[in-house]
């Protein structure tokens, strides 16, 4: 769950997405994971890759496939906390 603080309020973004406000106020979209942009739309991924836009973690967070064909992401800096299961790295609080 994300906080107030970090919770988009100027952002309007698609079905199957996660947002983040960043302590700047910018605010950014990202489909959920196993979920691909296309034509502005999230859509659920067949072939989900971790070649392919870092699987759909944040830059800064390490990809790896499940067993299941999923993709799991590990944010690894210091207070780093997944957020929307590592679409976004970041403080929750």
């Amino acid at each position: 769950n994300i906080s107030a603080k970090h919770a988009c309020t100027e952002t309007k973004y698609p079905e199957n997405a996660g947002c983040y406000r960043y302590e700047d106020g910018k605010e950014v979209w990202r489909c959920l994971l196993n979920y691909k942009l296309v034509d502005g739309e999230c859509v659920e991924d067949q072939e989900p890759s971790c070649q392919v836009n870092n699987g759909g973690c944040a830059p800064e967070a390490n990809c790896t496939k499940g067993d299941d064909n999923k993709i799991v992401c590990a944010c690894n800096a210091p207070y780093s906390e997944p957020i929307f299961e590592g679409v976004f790295c970041g403080s929750s609080s």
